[in-house]
């Protein structure tokens, strides 16, 4: 029973040592480093001397330990790892210099002390005799010098096993075990062998052996609790009631007002960071997500950060400026682009970023920032669409003024020839029919001027108009009529929707643009070898086939005030450079002889005198889709027919 006791008091000695120094460390802060150094010295220094006195308890049958090294030096080592797993490497490096340090400052006062022991006329005159000084310090020396190799063994190998743990993905609890028992192994074969070469008895598995496993036992899971409360604390920012003890010094309530100063900037840090209106992100050499704000979760489609950790993130964005730019590589500082997210999904976003590297621990990693522009992006491309209508606009206007002046001055000089033609035919008849011929000849080509000059009119919008209530679809009907036998070979496809409103226009001119449309359709449509296809639709602009998409001299136009007319074939198509001067006078596709390039140009001048204006898609091989709108005057009298 007396050894039980004796076990019980060694065991609960032991724990009170590592909680004493757990709380001297937790409240390191509030009363410095100072007093948990000078008690981890104190205890090493009565660790030895404990050792050199040989006091020891027995552990079972004949299996003793010595009391020194298991009660009192084994919760000093469990606190050398407290503080490299809360502190880091070099708070763990100044506890080793300072052990160093206070060993060899031992060393010399125990020599000075063992010397004035020995002087003649030296005495105690209260407690040990001088005698018994001497041989403690001798002994203490003795069995520091033999047991300095594997301690400072200990403290090497503590924090490396533990780190070679953590890293395979061991538990802490059994991460510090094995950091224990490694250094504990490895420090029992060193002291085996420096006895063996000393030619002293000694064994490896003893009750020091023993009894140091179990208690390590112990301390590992005394450690792994308090770094456990440790990490809620800090979580929860609860006080313990050591904290309320401490805040009686004056010196601890200064240091938590700057603690609590300091917490607050990091509050105010982490809650700028978190609500930030740009994508924050770091990521690894690789772009695997190491963390992310909440802006970033919102747009890479994640519930939260955690979700996010170790996914690849640059296969999700194409760069696309610069294009020499590559996501692959480290850059060696920081680089602006721009990018797409997740291009190929319905919620492709356009960013603007900056990716900048940094080192952290030794480890490389990259901080990006970016920032939604899809809708700056979106405008933009919208403006640069208008501005590029504005100059086709302003293009055509000039070549309308243009063509309207040349028109008047070549009509002047049409009716000149003709009048002169007119004038050799009344005063001088001629009799020669060659003569007749010639004359003819002249009058055909002058009127063909004649209408050509009426076109380029029309483009310049000079023509004369006569605007009356159109019934759209009686004037389709009308062109379709008109377009004879151009039409055997075509399958047409015509409707409108009912109630569709009239337009104030001139009924010959509207007529006239809808046949060089049909025409243009047909001529595109040659060279087919399957079906020729001709659609012609009308209705509301609400119902358009193609985007209501008004021009920059039509602003605040709404498509429940306009009709439109769609005219599209299954033709040849046009690329885009076409596309940009098919409204142009004299510009044509057509081979020489087959067509003036008026046609489109007269639609056009048309339309736009009309207050309406022309979409048009095509694609080169799937046909074209002309779409004209015209402003509606009110409601029409006629009704779909069937």
């Amino acid at each position: 029973m007396e050894y039980f006791h004796a076990l019980s008091l060694a065991f609960l000695e032991m724990t009170f040592l590592f909680v004493g120094l757990s709380l001297l460390y937790n409240q390191r802060s509030a009363i410095g480093q100072a007093p948990f150094h000078m008690a981890l010295g104190v205890l090493l220094l009565f660790a030895h001397l404990v050792a050199a006195a040989d006091i020891r308890a027995t552990l079972a049958g004949t299996l003793d330990f010595p009391i020194g090294p298991i009660v009192i030096f084994l919760p000093l080592m469990a606190a050398f790892l407290m503080v490299y797993i809360i502190d880091g490497t070099l708070a763990a490096q100044r506890i080793i210099l300072g052990v160093v340090a206070l060993y060899g400052l031992y060393l010399y006062l125990g020599e000075i002390t063992r010397l004035q022991c020995n002087w003649l006329g030296f005495s105690i005159t209260a407690g040990l005799p001088g005698a018994t000084l001497d041989r403690l310090l001798g002994a203490s020396r003795a069995s520091m010098n033999v047991t300095a190799l594997s301690r400072l063994l200990d403290f090497f190998l503590l924090p490396i096993v533990f780190t070679r743990c953590k890293n395979y993905g061991i538990n802490r609890f059994f991460s510090i075990l094995l950091a224990f028992y490694a250094a504990h192994l490895a420090g029992a074969l060193l002291r085996q062998l420096v006895l063996t070469l000393l030619g002293l008895p000694a064994e490896l598995i003893d009750g020091e052996f023993l009894a140091r496993a179990i208690a390590e036992l112990w301390l590992a899971a005394l450690l792994s609790i308090y770094l456990a409360k440790i990490e809620k604390d800090v979580r929860t920012g609860e006080k313990s009631p050591l904290d309320i003890l401490f805040a009686f010094f004056g010196s601890y309530g200064r240091s938590k007002e700057l603690e609590a100063h300091l917490r607050e900037w990091e509050n105010r840090y982490q809650l700028v960071l978190e609500n930030a209106g740009e994508l924050i992100l770091m990521t690894d050499e690789e772009g695997r997500i190491v963390d992310a704000n909440l802006s970033a979760v919102k747009l890479l489609g994640a519930e939260s950060a955690a979700s996010l950790e170790k996914r690849p993130l640059f296969p999700r964005l194409r760069v696309i400026s610069p294009p020499e730019f590559q996501l692959d590589r480290v850059p060696a500082a920081p680089v602006r682009f721009r990018c797409i997210l997740d291009e190929q999904s319905s919620r492709a976003v356009t960013l603007a970023c900056t990716l900048s590297p940094i080192r952290l621990r030794g480890q490389t990693l990259l901080v990006l920032i970016g920032s939604d522009i899809t809708e700056e992006t979106r405008l933009a491309a919208e403006k640069e669409r208008l501005s590029e209508q504005l100059t086709h606009s302003q293009r055509i206007e000039s070549l309308g003024l243009l063509a309207g002046g040349i028109a008047h001055d070549f009509n002047n000089y049409i009716h000149a020839i003709l009048g002169h033609v007119d004038v050799i035919t009344l005063l001088y008849p001629p009799e020669n029919p060659e003569v007749t011929a010639h004359l003819e000849k002249i009058s055909g080509i002058a009127e063909q001027a004649g209408h050509l000059t009426s076109q380029l009119l029309g483009f310049a919008r000079k023509g004369k108009y006569r605007v009356t209530d159109v019934d759209i679809r009686k004037t389709i009907e009308s062109s379709l009529a008109l377009l004879g036998p151009n039409k055997r070979q075509v399958e047409i496809s015509f409707r409108t929707i009912p109630g569709m409103p009239a337009v104030r226009a001139d009924s010959l001119q509207l007529q006239q643009v809808l046949l060089n449309l049909m025409l243009n359709a047909i001529d595109a449509m040659e060279q087919n070898e399957g079906e020729q296809r001709l659609t012609l639709f009308a209705g509301p602009a609400t119902e358009a086939p193609l985007p209501f998409s008004p021009p920059a001299d039509h602003p605040g136009a709404r498509p429940e005030d306009y009709i439109f007319i769609q005219v599209a074939d299954n033709g040849c198509g046009m690329d885009h450079a076409t596309i940009e001067k098919a409204f142009e006078p004299f510009f044509t596709t057509k081979p020489v002889g087959r067509g003036t390039g008026m046609g489109l140009a007269m639609v056009y001048g048309t339309v736009s005198h009309h207050q309406g204006w022309i979409q048009l898609e095509s694609t080169p091989g799937a046909g074209s889709n002309f779409c004209i709108f015209l402003p509606c005057s009110g409601p029409a009298d006629s009704q779909e027919k069937p």
